[in-house]
């Protein structure tokens, strides 16, 4: 499984955040956020999840990609990952954190329901929580989550829904994880990667700057309990 990696300038060892793929493969955007967290004083790393079988060309085949990947085969390629990670002298390797957009954005929320050693996550707008993919649902593991989780959507989004979102902030709740979500108003799927029409400076930046208070806070400073 290939694996990209920005690392922050000097030797370390640093925290470290893994950076997961929408349903589009591991490309620029992803690319670009590692190297955004790197400049921030983290380790971006970004495995492509879409490794099995031969490279996709069209948007067709990262389709088919993706419907055929199910949840052990994406808690066993974060795992392999993080073993990776954790093998590397520049990564500090208890300071651990996971984030992603669209099915990324869910990843992050499955990975934190099976991970008790991440410091915290962030879930971008991740559709499909509610559902499970051969097994049960990251919403049904709620009651697992050990980590602070950071929830972003926007208003506008069918996929999850802003409903869905609540509901997801409820059992949050209802489990008493440390949390928080944000709906922003006017924007929809996408926000943070959406360009013509439906870029939104204001919402990306202002959903960065909270990513980097989350990070700051408990992957930087010493662990918070979730519970």
């Amino acid at each position: 499984m290939p694996i990209y990696i920005a690392s922050p300038e000097g030797h370390g060892p640093h925290p470290a955040v893994l950076v997961i793929q929408g349903m589009h493969g591991a490309n620029s955007y992803e690319f670009g956020v590692a190297e955004r967290l790197s400049n921030a004083g983290f380790i971006g790393v970004v495995p492509d999840m879409f490794h099995r079988g031969p490279a996709c060309f069209s948007n067709e085949e990262l389709e088919q990609r993706r419907r055929g990947f199910n949840d052990p085969q994406k808690i066993g390629d974060v795992n392999a990952a993080i073993t990776h990670l954790q093998s590397l002298p520049f990564v500090q390797g208890d300071r651990l954190a996971i984030m992603g957009f669209c099915m990324g954005g869910r990843t992050s929320y499955l990975m934190a329901t099976q991970r008790p050693d991440l410091r915290c996550a962030a879930d971008f707008y991740g559709g499909g929580v509610l559902l499970g993919e051969d097994g049960p649902s990251p919403f049904d593991m709620t009651a697992n989550i050990r980590c602070p989780i950071l929830v972003l959507d926007g208003e506008e989004d069918q996929h999850p829904s802003p409903d869905e979102v609540r509901k997801l902030d409820a059992e949050l709740q209802r489990h008493g994880v440390v949390h928080e979500t944000h709906i922003y108003p006017g924007v929809g799927h996408a926000f943070m990667s959406g360009r013509g029409p439906r870029a939104n400076p204001e919402v990306q930046e202002d959903a960065w700057s909270r990513l980097m208070d989350w990070f700051n806070k408990y992957l930087v400073a010493e662990p918070v309990a979730a519970r």
